[in-house]
């Protein structure tokens, strides 16, 4: 029998990101760059212990994705799960630890699911998104955080997807205007830096002609340059003026649990409108 599929926001943002992905006794992150404490205390309220999960998907090495990864895998035997250069990347002041191996366009499989990554640009050794299948369901989420711009690869990598985590880091004025120094602003603004509101919201115009009703959750979003209602509003009244598409909008906030996707969930929300 299958087992429910759902994926859960931990934590989204330059302090730290985590996403849970489920189905049934299957259990992974995306990413674990927050405290383990704070780890401990979102996967308990779904009812999980850190020696749960299956596995550890990083994306980059940076700090904000990995912050706890090496003493969840040294401690709790949790492997992560990465290529080869970003897990060379992780190791380079630490210990080895268990981890796998997951060349960047190859699938790992873990219970009911389908875990396959492609590559976004980014400034880190090898950074990736992460496509997951729900097999029995056939249901499809992308995660995309970390990407200086939209290429070709990440919008057929999405394809299909019912669930849309995608990096709106920042609204460029903001940026432009704000204190960061002049580096910082043409790191973020640059072809490997991170994904403004704009760019992401025409990527996210494009999916909704191409996939009809679905969810979207904007991530990553900057502290200091975007806020929640900001991106949300202009990515809902750009889709719904450029494609007339119902779409679900949610923001995975970065500090604390928010977010909470299953299967079928867009349709039922799409019918409260």
């Amino acid at each position: 029998m299958s087992q429910p599929f759902s994926v859960h926001a931990l934590a989204s943002g330059s302090s730290g990101n985590a996403t849970l992905v489920r189905a049934g006794e299957t259990a992974f992150l995306i990413d674990a760059g927050v405290g383990l404490r704070r780890l401990v205390s979102g996967l308990k309220a779904q009812g999980l212990e850190l020696g749960d999960l299956s596995g550890v998907v990083v994306t980059h090495e940076h700090a904000d994705h990995i912050q706890s990864a090496h003493a969840l895998s040294k401690r709790y035997g949790v492997p992560l799960v990465a290529s080869e250069r970003t897990l060379a990347a992780i190791y380079v002041r630490r210990t080895q630890s268990p981890h796998q191996v997951l060349p960047v366009g190859d699938r790992w499989r873990v219970g009911e699911l389908i875990v396959e990554t492609f590559p976004v640009p980014h400034d880190a050794a090898d950074p990736v998104g992460v496509n997951v299948l729900h097999v029995p369901s056939g249901q499809k989420v992308s995660h995309i955080t970390d990407a200086g711009h939209v290429t070709e690869t990440i919008r057929r990598a999405v394809r299909g997807a019912s669930l849309l985590v995608l990096e709106a880091n920042h609204d460029v004025y903001r940026l432009r205007a704000g204190d960061y120094p002049g580096h910082l602003k043409a790191r973020i603004l640059g072809e490997r830096g991170h994904l403004s509101n704009e760019a992401a919201v025409g990527l996210l115009c494009e999916h909704a002609l191409a996939q009809g009703p679905h969810t979207v959750w904007l991530a990553h979003l900057s502290k200091e340059n975007n806020t929640p209602k900001l991106a949300l509003g202009y990515a809902k009244a750009t889709v719904a003026v450029e494609t007339n598409c119902p779409v679900v909008f949610d923001v995975a906030r970065r500090d604390r649990p928010s977010a909470i996707w299953t299967p079928g969930a867009s349709a039922l929300q799409l019918r409260l409108f």
